[in-house]
C-alpha cells in the first residue's frame, strides 16, 4: 500500500474510479483535472507492488474562507471494512497539519444517508454542524461537517 499525490497520468483512472463510486453525482473529468492541478492536497491509495491499482482518493482544497475543505474521499467499494478510509484520511490530515498555511477549520459535506462516511469523520472529531437540503445533484441531502484543527493532534497521539 502507497499513499502518494495524484498526477495528470492518473486522470483516466481516477475518473473511471469516480463514476463508479459516485454515478451520477461524479465530477467530470475536466473538474478532476482541474483539482489535479490546484488542489492543496489531492493523494491516491494504490495497492499492489508490480501492477499498481488505485482503490481510493481524497482531494482537499483551501476554501475563500481560509479553511480546508474536503470535497472527496472514496475507497472503491471492494475494499470497504479495511480500515484503507481511515488510512487515507489520517495521512490527508497529517499532511496538512504539516502544510506552511495555518488551517483553524476543516469542513466537509457527506451524504446523510452515508453512515459508515460518517461514523469515519466522527472517529476523527468531525461535527455535524448543518443539514443541507437537496444538496447533491440528485437530489439528496448531505450534513455539513467541521474539525476543529487542534483535534487533528489529539487524534494522532492516541491513535
Amino acid at each position: 500500500m502507497k499513499i502518494t499525490a495524484v498526477k495528470l497520468k492518473d486522470l483516466n483512472k481516477i475518473t473511471k474510479l469516480e463514476k463508479k463510486i459516485f454515478r451520477k453525482n461524479a465530477f467530470s473529468k475536466k473538474l478532476l483535472k482541474k483539482l489535479i492541478l490546484t488542489s492543496l492536497l489531492f493523494l491516491k491509495l494504490e495497492i499492489g507492488v508490480i501492477k499498481k491499482k488505485i482503490i481510493g482518493f481524497i482531494i482537499i482544497l483551501k476554501d475563500k474562507n481560509n479553511r480546508a475543505n474536503l470535497i472527496n474521499l472514496l475507497i472503491d467499494s471492494k475494499y470497504h471494512k479495511n480500515g484503507f478510509g481511515t488510512i487515507l484520511l489520517k495521512t490527508a490530515l497529517t499532511r496538512l497539519e504539516n502544510k506552511s498555511m495555518v488551517f483553524k477549520k476543516i469542513i466537509l459535506n457527506v451524504n446523510v444517508e452515508n453512515l459508515p462516511a460518517i461514523r469515519l469523520y466522527e472517529k476523527f472529531n468531525f461535527k455535524i454542524i448543518e443539514k443541507i437540503e437537496h444538496y447533491y445533484y440528485t437530489g439528496e441531502d448531505a450534513y455539513l461537517m467541521e474539525l476543529n484543527l487542534r483535534k487533528i493532534q489529539k487524534f494522532n497521539q492516541g491513535a
